[in-house]
């Protein structure tokens, strides 16, 4: 396997300037510079002082319920078990519970937080666990149910799990049924090319889902076969046990409204006076809180008389009955984008997170509640951004003499690599077609304009119409071509689908069942992890041999 790394921007301005110019931002991240080792050597200090025995012993216990059920490997269960060192701290990063394992980010997200761990462990001298937050609490099922593999042609294929979750439904409390994952592995089979593995990836799928399961368990027995030889925690944050821990974060957060709005409306002005557009929309009677019903979540959104609604269902609670809920059923309670970081960094001992271009961009708004509770930001690491070529396509891209540099964006090989020749002169042809047919009409108005303006309208709508027809002959030519040169347009295809899944990027659209179905679960361990936190926006481009 080779593997090349170099820094990119991400195309989101304020991450960008987080990644390559701290200092202008800074005020937004809480200063906490993510490239400078000190940040991270004062911040252990900090957050390990957090924790007392009985928190540890508490967190350590459901997760390794929780790893017992998911079936987490020996070496996942020994990483959980050093969260009871007093020293320890955790590298966090997570992704919602998405189907198949949902896009290739979710495997390069662990990476990402296993290296920085690792290398933060060398660096500080105490235990550092990467940890993976299963975004479960999600309830925006349309997110999640679907799945993207290359089929037999290369043709980009959607598989989605047949449901009938409301807007409401938390993917946690979604229970799945054997007909719903059959239907599933059923298309997956019809899909997935028959490749060396592919029987792997079906009887692994079927057997890591049990009748009753949510769609976030079944992703997270995915994620940690996936992961079996690296020391990572898969967590899930709706864990009854898990909740009791954060009860009183619910209460301080809903006690603190309007504190909590103050401080949120300086945030996004200060993000807004900084040049950058907000990532999370504002809502002034958002408390951040959601109320759970029979596994549905609801916005708890605060009222002029002090009282709470749940939006949509129209109920209302005093502050005085949801910090009593709080305090005996703190399941009722969910946290929202804003919250959520806030929730885990009273749960876990938080070194750092771990995210994504849009992650980085929201943090300085969670800041405002961050503050509220008394707490800074974490340290904010981007995470790894990878590029796969499997020895297949690789062959095809050196067959070809088309590079990595080649596909940074969406391109049209078969255009400008098999067709090349012919679609440049069939493109002059249509042009000038166009152009003479232009031309001739504009002389048949002049010469009829005596008539009125609706000759120059007639003529205008006609050489419209006739542009329709020349390109639709262009598309039929085209077309033909391909035909004649189906070996070179279905190699080029491949690239192209391979690498932009659907027009986006490989690693934020194609599901690792491919790789998997190619290359056997245990390539998955070969896979680089990063940690050169001091090398921002670090983009790696893979070979496989």
């Amino acid at each position: 396997m080779k593997c090349t790394i170099h820094q990119a921007p991400t195309g989101n301005r304020l991450t960008d300037t987080h990644l390559f110019h701290f200092d202008q931002v800074a005020h937004l991240y809480d200063q906490q510079n993510p490239t400078n080792t000190d940040t991270f050597r004062t911040r252990a200090e900090t957050v390990s002082q957090w924790f007392d025995g009985a928190h540890r012993q508490a967190l350590v216990d459901s997760l390794l319920g929780y790893g017992a059920r998911i079936g987490q490997s020996s070496i996942q269960v020994k990483a959980t078990k050093r969260l009871l060192d007093p020293t320890s701290v955790a590298v966090v990063t997570g992704q919602q519970a998405g189907l198949l394992t949902g896009p290739f980010y979710s495997i390069s997200k662990a990476l990402s937080a296993i290296g920085l761990a690792a290398q933060l462990e060398r660096e500080l001298e105490r235990p550092v666990v990467p940890i993976f937050w299963v975004a479960s609490e999600d309830h925006d099922f349309g997110e999640v149910d679907h799945a993207y593999i290359l089929g037999d042609a290369h043709d980009v294929r959607r598989i989605k799990l047949a449901h009938s979750f409301d807007a409401h439904q938390m993917v946690y409390h979604g229970a799945l049924t054997e007909e719903q994952v059959t239907g599933v592995l059923d298309e997956l089979r019809s899909c997935l090319p028959e490749l060396p593995y592919k029987s792997e990836v079906l009887t692994t799928l079927k057997e890591s889902f049990e009748v009753g399961d949510s769609l976030s368990i079944w992703f997270a027995r995915l994620m940690a076969k996936l992961l079996a030889t690296h020391p990572i925690v898969i967590l899930d944050p709706c864990l009854p046990e898990l909740r009791r821990l954060v009860g009183p974060v619910f209460a301080d957060t809903l006690s603190s409204f309007p504190a909590l709005q103050e401080n949120l409306a300086h945030a996004y002005e200060e993000v807004e006076r900084s040049g950058f557009q907000h990532e999370v929309v504002r809502d002034e009677r958002n408390s951040t809180v959601f109320y759970v019903v029979e596994g549905r979540r609801y916005v708890l959104e605060r009222r002029d008389d002090g009282r709470f609604v749940t939006r949509g269902l129209g109920t209302l609670h005093s502050l005085e009955q949801l910090l009593d809920v709080a305090a005996t059923n703190p399941e009722r309670f969910s946290s929202n984008v804003l919250l959520r970081p806030v929730i885990q960094d009273h749960l876990i001992p938080t070194l750092a997170y771990v995210g994504g271009p849009s992650e980085l961009a929201y943090h300085p708004l969670s800041r405002a509640v961050f503050h509220v509770h008394g707490r800074k930001l974490p340290p904010l690491v981007m995470r790894q951004r990878i590029r796969i070529a499997t020895p297949p396509v690789a062959r095809t891209m050196a067959q070809w003499g088309i590079s990595f540099e080649d596909l940074t964006k969406p391109c049209d090989l078969v255009a400008t690599r098999a067709l090349g020749d012919l679609s440049m002169a069939l493109r002059e042809q249509v042009t000038g077609l166009e152009t003479e047919f232009a031309a001739s009409i504009e002389r048949f108005a002049r010469q009829f304009s005596e008539l009125g303006p609706q000759v120059a309208d007639i003529a205008s709508r006609q050489v419209e119409q006739q542009k329709q027809l020349v390109r639709r002959l262009e598309m039929k030519v085209y077309r033909l071509a391909e035909r004649r040169r189906s070996d070179d347009v279905q190699q080029l295809r491949r690239i192209e689908h391979w690498f932009w899944t659907d027009g986006h990027e490989q690693e934020r659209r194609l599901s690792p069942m491919n790789a998997w179905a190619e290359l056997g679960r245990k390539w998955f361990d070969s896979l680089p992890t990063w940690g050169h936190y001091q090398q921002p926006g670090a983009y790696m481009d893979v070979t496989v041999d």
